[in-house]
């Protein structure tokens, strides 16, 4: 195997829009192999042309997706599914509308196939801030939207503008800045279920940065590789940010996402480049990029899900400009927050004895 399936965990409370969003996805895979494990197959209404086969645990559709039951356990229902062939293009985990999403993400952090793209947490925007207000309800709802790397603000058209500012304004106030989305009927882009990485591919294409494919060792950002690269290095020198036409992302001119990519050269510090990712804002949702580090050599470098991985690949080994593609929510200064971030690496280089 010479990648990783990207994982995504899909919370929200009950009634917030869960299951319609889970039908959408399966019915809208755009040609995906999508495993969607889930709860109960009786609130997903897949609609009967669509079915293959049903063997009581698992739904086969004819477009290659799969709704499989977690009502064995979770861990059996994900090696069954990692037992298909051919594999899932993408896996969603759809938690219960009592349980915390952050813990189940946890599985995608200890099972070396799958990778832990994001956790979309859904919302019911006509009842989310008398939810969070409830002495029953309020700590699950909070714990919810806190493990959440992209909050939906589902059922907006049963709240007037004014409502929406104020419920936007009460999550900012609580939770601090995060990547939101507005949503009427659960009709969220597909693509944006697994980190915008479908987006940053379209980017990456622009950027002629042919690393979407590439075989990787899927290294953690955090220990050191056994044949880690020490040497001094020349300083890098900053290339900025860019900015990317946001038609370029999606031909839907109301998408609600932008997005650009920075460049700079020179041999980057891996510690430092981890907390410079780590300190963007939740509003910028995916990071990907070609990068040269002290202690990795050239590599591949992902932000997702709040979380920093570098791969090492066996091919692209040349050029020594550090490049990245970013996407993020449309309006929230994703621009300035990438340069204030990565604009200090320099700052750390080490210089030639």
């Amino acid at each position: 195997m010479t990648h990783r399936i990207p994982l995504v965990v899909l919370g929200g409370f009950l009634g917030a829009g869960k299951t319609t969003l889970l039908n959408h996805l399966l019915t809208q895979s755009g040609g995906r192999r999508i495993a969607v494990l889930v709860n109960d197959f009786g609130p997903v209404n897949v609609d009967a042309g669509l079915i293959a086969e049903h063997d009581g645990e698992t739904i086969s559709l004819t477009n290659g997706c799969v709704c499989c039951s977690i009502g064995s356990g979770l861990e059996d229902a994900l090696i069954r599914v990692l037992e298909r062939s051919p594999l899932p293009d993408l896996i969603v985990i759809e938690a219960s509308g009592v349980s915390d999403p952050g813990r189940i993400a946890q599985v995608g952090l200890s099972d070396p196939m799958l990778q832990l793209e994001t956790i979309v947490v859904m919302v019911d925007s006509e009842q989310v801030v008398a939810q969070l207000d409830d002495p029953l309800l309020g700590d699950t709802l909070a714990r919810q939207i806190a493990a959440a790397s992209l909050l939906v603000l589902n059922k907006t058209d049963l709240v007037d503008s004014a409502g929406l500012s104020a419920v936007r304004a009460r999550l900012d106030a609580q939770f601090g800045s995060m990547a939101m989305l507005e949503a009427s009927h659960a009709r969220v882009p597909v693509q944006l279920l697994a980190g915008g990485a479908d987006l940053a591919a379209g980017l990456e294409t622009a950027r002629k940065l042919d690393c979407v494919d590439a075989p990787a060792l899927g290294m953690e950002a955090a220990p050191h590789a056994p044949d880690a690269h020490h040497h001094h290095h020349a300083a890098g020198k900053i290339r900025g940010v860019h900015p990317v036409d946001p038609q370029a992302l999606s031909p839907d001119p109301d998408h609600p996402f932008e997005g650009g990519s920075w460049r700079g050269e020179g041999v980057l510090d891996a510690d430092q480049l981890t907390a410079a990712l780590k300190r963007l804002p939740r509003t910028v949702i995916r990071v990907k990029g070609w990068v040269t580090t002290e202690r990795h050599g050239r590599v591949i470098v992902h932000l997702a899900g709040g979380r920093v991985r570098f791969e090492r690949v066996s091919s692209k080994a040349g050029a020594a400009m550090n490049e990245l593609v970013y996407i993020g929510i449309r309006g929230a200064d994703i621009h300035t927050a990438m340069h204030d971030a990565l604009g200090k690496l320099t700052d750390h280089c080490d210089h030639p004895a």
